[in-house]
C-alpha cells in the first residue's frame, strides 16, 4: 500500500517536519490550525499569523510504497 508524505515548514527557521500519512497530517492540522482536506485535495497550504502574515505551510511531497 502507497503511503502519501506532506512536509510542514516554518517562515521562522523552525526547520520542516515530515508527516507521514494522512491521520497524521489531520493530527498536526488540528495542533496548528490548517485545514488538512486543503492539503489533501491541492497539494498545499499556507499557514497564518492573525494578522494575515505567512508563517508557514503544509505541501504534499508524494507516495512511498
Amino acid at each position: 500500500m502507497e503511503k502519501e508524505w506532506f512536509t510542514m515548514w516554518f517562515e521562522d527557521g523552525e526547520g520542516r517536519k515530515t508527516i507521514w500519512g494522512r491521520r497524521e497530517l489531520r493530527k498536526y492540522a488540528k495542533q496548528y490550525e490548517f485545514d488538512a482536506d486543503e492539503v489533501i485535495n491541492k497539494g498545499e497550504i499556507e499557514m497564518r499569523y492573525g494578522d494575515g502574515e505567512v508563517c508557514g505551510g503544509v505541501f504534499r511531497e508524494g507516495k512511498r510504497n
